[in-house]
């Protein structure tokens, strides 16, 4: 079993802690472990509401591995893994208009506009900073090279992710790369690929929580061998193509608005690269 200091365990309440340490160790995982670790991070609210035997009997594991999983990610238990979960629960259950309310000063009164933008502009600052740390220069380059080469790009980013595929998609069209959008307002995602083959190329964005709906197509992508690069925030992520080609990005929130800096530098460095390669 893979063993951690006592002074790097992970806070408790910080869900991106957790993740931040399963993908430091994510590759040395035991079969079983690795097997815990996908369905934990495709199904976190299964984490949050569910027993240590209900997890272990939707994972595929006995109910020792939960427990052996959360001492590893340097829990004390179960409970205290549940813990992060279900306080990443409550965050992503607080309303916008809740979030809006909350950005009022201590004595109640509305913050400055100029006090808001510098918070969002922080938040950016900070997601453009972590991009520039974790991204590598040479799966980058891999990533490039892969949908130069595509007959057809198909770009996969629903909810939070769709305004990144629709700029994306805005910029592959003035360069005249020919291009499809999954998840259109038809419904027919699916539909919109049903072509799709090895000749082809598919960008796919799923951050923390990941949509299901995402999973299912970007899983669909693979089935049908399309070569898939994925932008997504950790090693465990439900998105990681079988290539293992994913480039890291970590968008930074203020308030619990997250920010898309990073995932719009990215993909506007992806669009020109993409386009000078083909000259």
């Amino acid at each position: 079993m893979t063993e951690f200091p006592e002074d790097a365990s992970p806070t408790q309440s910080d869900f991106d802690a957790f993740h931040q340490r399963l993908r430091g160790c994510y590759a040395d995982l035991p079969k079983r472990l690795v097997q815990l670790a996908d369905f934990v991070t495709a199904s976190p609210d299964e984490v949050a509401l569910g027993t240590v035997s209900s997890l272990a009997g939707q994972a595929g594991v006995q109910p020792s591995t939960v427990v052996r999983f959360a001492r590893t990610l340097g829990f004390a238990g179960f409970s205290d893994m549940q813990a992060v979960f279900r306080d990443r629960l409550r965050v992503r259950n607080v309303a916008y208009r809740d979030r809006v309310n909350a950005l009022h000063r201590v004595d109640g009164e509305p913050l400055e506009a100029s006090v808001i933008f510098n918070g969002f502009y922080e938040a950016a600052l900070d997601s453009l900073r972590a991009l520039q740390a974790h991204l590598l220069p040479d799966r980058l380059e891999a990533a490039v090279t892969t949908l130069a080469q595509a007959q057809c790009l198909y770009l996969l980013g629903l909810r939070r992710s769709m305004p990144v595929i629709r700029y994306l998609s805005y910029l592959l069209a003035k360069l005249d790369i020919h291009h499809q959008i999954i998840g259109l307002e038809t419904g027919m995602e699916e539909e919109s690929f049903g072509h799709a083959g090895a000749q082809d190329a598919a960008l796919v964005l799923s951050y923390t929580a990941y949509a299901p709906r995402t999973i299912e197509l970007f899983q669909a992508l693979e089935a049908r061998h399309v070569p898939v690069i994925s932008m997504t925030d950790n090693a465990a992520s439900p998105v990681i193509p079988q290539s293992g080609l994913w480039l890291e990005v970590h968008e930074a929130d203020f308030q619990g608005f997250r920010s898309n800096a990073a995932s719009m530098v990215l993909v506007s460095t992806l669009a020109a690269a993409i386009a000078e390669r083909r000259g």
